[in-house]
């Protein structure tokens, strides 16, 4: 989240009211609880966003702006008043969702023994967390009484990354031919140590040679990943992959004055991929950084991803680019038992008791709007459409759309205490009419589904649209689950 979006949302604060505040330390995750003096009995818990920046792991500062950005709108006065709040770290960084599931459950268990049990209990979060939260009102449907995924994952991670390593692939293939472009570390002079440029190696050393090839679906070397991942000041997080990605993305791709070499590449980059231009960057930094991570701390090297069977065939390219990217494109098959944990962690079922609303914008090229898609058939698949409500912006990108966090929230405990059933209309009065009107396309138009050891054909959820189940396959519609033809 950008320092401007950061002032903005400063801006709309408000100052705070009189508030009893506590903080705990729970088995390695920081938390900060804020119990208003008219509290009026019931908790929102809040679940932050990706981030591979390891510093967020220890206790929430005092003022905002000395936070690790995805804290920010766990701490601002976004939560109706009245409300007691409670953020929380968690216990590692990355793709931290088991951690995360335990910890925020464990915070609430915290609150419950202490304070007593709220009247109602909701869990909202952006991005990441915004699947964290689909993923805790399933695990524990009957919990909490409302949910709020903000510019959430709900396509789950297995297609998440499925996605990113589709963009990494197609990123290897643009750029196959442009020297230096691969996303690699180089070597220092010693021969072992990884480096970006001459101030990551030992005193005395230079940056001067490449790490042998490895297959893109690894993300990165596990040395190379631990250089990224332990050094966040130097190579960002979030929102850039830092000098790797940059490195790799100027040989290819070109920067502000690009050659017309390096422009046609961006332009079939982005019209193979159809992200959008501005946010292309930051997508590959998911495409390396956060595979790596994935698969050197997370799964013991396999691989949730892979596309065998995969058509690539986006509707912006012409048949003669399609038949060419679909033919030369790198192949891997993903492994079934990290399948299995990328599907636990998480890949939604609708299967709650809880009342939901989701808020996404139409312009996120991070996590595509289309997720949001993918997450309403799980619910038309568990037969609770009516429990949940999908609101869309026309603009925000990654989960700065701010106008509707607020009005959401409140519609969301009114529905709960209340049983005032919110529509798109009454939010979008609400918010100032900050609600788009149309809704995002099929996700599997993006990024096919795909037939996966580990992913049953028969517990993949579809309605028929395009790309919803595997290719070679279909989609039972009366089931809404794919099967065999």
């Amino acid at each position: 989240m950008p320092t401007v979006v950061l002032a903005a949302l400063l801006a709309l604060a408000v100052p705070a009211a009189a508030a009893t505040v506590e903080r705990v330390e729970i088995k390695g995750a920081h938390a900060l609880v804020t119990i208003p003096d008219d509290w009026n009995g019931s908790l929102f818990l809040y679940a932050h966003g990706y981030t591979s920046d390891s510093r967020i792991v220890g206790p929430i500062p005092q003022s905002v702006t000395d936070a690790v950005p995805v804290l920010w709108p766990g701490m601002l006065p976004f939560v109706p008043k009245g409300y007691a709040t409670a953020i929380s770290t968690f216990r590692t960084a990355g793709w931290d969702v088991k951690d995360a599931i335990k910890d925020v459950e464990n915070l609430r268990r915290w609150f419950t023994k202490k304070h007593g049990r709220p009247k109602h209990t909701y869990v909202w979060g952006h991005s990441g967390g915004g699947m964290i939260t689909q993923a805790l009102i399933e695990y524990f449907p009957r919990t909490y009484d409302g949910g709020s995924p903000m510019c959430a994952t709900g396509a789950g991670g297995r297609r998440l990354w499925n996605a990113a390593y589709d963009l990494r692939v197609m990123y290897e293939h643009t750029c196959r031919d442009v020297a230096d472009a691969h996303m690699a570390c180089g070597l220092c002079t010693d021969g072992t140590s990884r480096c970006i440029d001459d101030v990551d190696c030992p005193a005395g050393q230079t940056c001067a040679g490449t790490e042998s090839p490895f297959p893109p679906e690894d993300g990165l070397t596990a040395e190379c990943t631990a250089l990224i991942l332990d050094h966040p000041a130097r190579f960002g997080g979030i929102d850039a992959g830092g000098p790797l990605v940059d490195r790799a993305v100027s040989r290819c791709l070109g920067g502000a004055t690009p050659t017309p070499e390096q422009a046609a590449r961006r332009d079939f980059l982005e019209r193979a991929s159809q992200l959008p231009p501005n946010q292309l960057d930051g997508d590959l930094f998911f495409a390396t950084v956060a595979l790596g991570e994935i698969v050197h701390r997370r799964t013991n090297g396999k691989h949730p991803w892979g596309n065998v069977g995969v058509v690539y065939a986006s509707a912006l390219l012409t048949p003669a680019e399609q038949a060419a990217l679909d033919a030369g494109v790198h192949r891997s098959d993903a492994d079934a038992s990290a399948v299995r944990y990328m599907r636990r962690f998480y890949e939604p079922r609708g299967r709650t008791q809880a009342k939901v609303i989701t808020v996404h914008a139409l312009d996120d090229g991070l996590v595509i709007p289309e997720h949001e898609t993918k997450y309403r058939q799980a619910f038309e698949a568990s037969g609770r459409t009516g429990q949940l409500l999908q609101v869309f912006t026309a603009t925000g990108e990654h989960c700065t759309n701010v106008a509707p966090y607020t009005p959401a929230l409140e519609a969301l405990t009114a529905w709960v205490e209340r049983g005032e059933v919110p529509t798109t209309a009454s939010v979008n009065a609400a918010c100032g009419n900050c609600l788009a009107t149309v809704t995002p396309g099929p996700f599997g138009a993006k990024s096919p589904e795909r037939r996966q050891k580990g992913a049953p054909l028969a517990s993949l959820v579809c309605t028929g649209a395009v790309g919803d189940c595997p290719a070679g396959t279909t989609c039972d519609v009366a089931r809404k689950r794919c099967k065999a033809p």
